[in-house]
């Protein structure tokens, strides 16, 4: 085998020609303990998985978007608001009320029994305003017309001029039962993935109702909370900046406006499952109801952006980890026997006797 062995790159030397010394000994635990630092943390390195993110344009069509909420309403009754959406073209959702619910809270923000059977979009009791729902039967003919679009200030002229026919003394009796109650909102809904808003207002029909309740627009407190507002099912890592939103009104009221820029993320796991969802960033408004002739109210506008994002979770292969931890074990055994073999040679030349004892 002498012609084989001649391709031995890794020479030995005979037990009787080696030397160990003090200082090599250090320095070889200094090369282990680094050795397996660095290699613990390359191990680290190649087990943790990474996220990329790329931005294209959104070439998807024809999808719904779907809204999830969970709102507190502190200081409204849930029988004296409604939920609506409308979109750019005028459309708004069907069945928007199927998956959401209200649940009536305390002034604690206790849960409360429900209200027994409610009527009309902002689901106040039956005895609601007959005269705007055209119950005839009840008042004057001439006071009996249906308004297809109720106007506020007309509303306000006829219940001065008529107060007897305009006051539902069983709708008043009835809200002033649910005064200081609060109302959360929950659930989801879907909508067209088009621009357009979603918003919490009090219903016009029924403004005399509220207004001879609470006597004025400013006491119609729309503070609120947004525990959770997200558009699409939640990713890990999700940021949606409108959680945990606390609007207080000590004093009046007003209305509330926020600004929402969607856009369209696709998710990507270690797996290669894929999550089609959506982020969000906003601005937001707010102006009393001194500044605007209109009722308290809470909107959210939104617009979807034409460029979709995309986050991949990636890990590093088994090669590169393979090849960087060679290189550590290599790169540090080398440098170690190169720090040796200078302390071994300047310990000779300061004091050359001492390494022959």
């Amino acid at each position: 085998m002498p012609s084989l062995a001649s391709f031995d790159v890794y020479p030995k030397t005979l037990k009787e020609f080696r030397q160990r010394t003090f200082a090599g000994a250090l320095v070889s635990i200094v090369c282990a303990a680094t050795i397996s630092l660095l290699a613990g943390i390359e191990i680290a390195d190649f087990l943790q998985v990474k996220t990329d993110d790329h931005l294209f344009v959104d070439t998807t069509r024809g999808q719904e978007l779907r809204i999830n909420m969970n709102i507190t309403f502190p200081a409204l009754p849930c029988s004296v608001f409604s939920l609506d959406t409308l979109d750019v073209s005028g459309n708004h959702a069907d069945d928007l009320m199927r998956h959401i619910s209200k649940t009536r809270l305390d002034a604690a923000g206790r849960a409360l029994d429900p209200l027994p059977g409610s009527r009309g979009p902002a689901g106040l009791s039956s005895g609601g305003r007959r005269l705007l729902s055209g119950d005839s039967d009840n008042v004057p003919a001439a006071a009996a017309m249906r308004l297809s679009q109720p106007n506020t200030l007309l509303s306000k002229l006829l219940a001065e001029l008529m107060p007897d026919v305009f006051e539902d003394k069983e709708a008043i009796a009835e809200l002033r039962k649910h005064v200081g109650e609060g109302c959360r909102v929950t659930g989801f809904s879907w909508v067209k993935r088009v621009a357009g808003n979603f918003h919490f207002a009090l219903t016009e029909e029924d403004q005399h109702t509220l207004l001879t309740v609470f006597h004025d627009r400013e006491s119609l407190n729309v503070s609120h909370v947004i525990h959770e507002l997200s558009f699409g099912d939640p990713y890990p890592g999700m940021v949606n900046p409108l959680d945990g939103m606390v609007k207080s009104l000590s004093t009046g009221s007003g209305y509330f406006q926020y600004y929402l820029k969607i856009v369209p993320t696709l998710y990507e796991d270690i797996r290669g499952n894929f999550v089609h969802t959506n982020q969000y960033s906003f601005t937001e408004l707010f102006r009393t109801t001194r500044e605007i002739d209109k009722l308290p109210a809470v909107y959210f506008h939104y617009e979807i952006s034409p460029i979709m994002a995309k986050f991949s979770q990636r890990r590093r292969s088994f090669g590169s980890f393979l090849t960087g931890l060679c290189a550590i074990v290599g790169g540090v055994f080398t440098v170690a026997g190169m720090i040796d073999a200078c302390i071994h040679r300047t310990m000779k030349l300061v004091a050359p006797g001492h390494l022959d004892k």
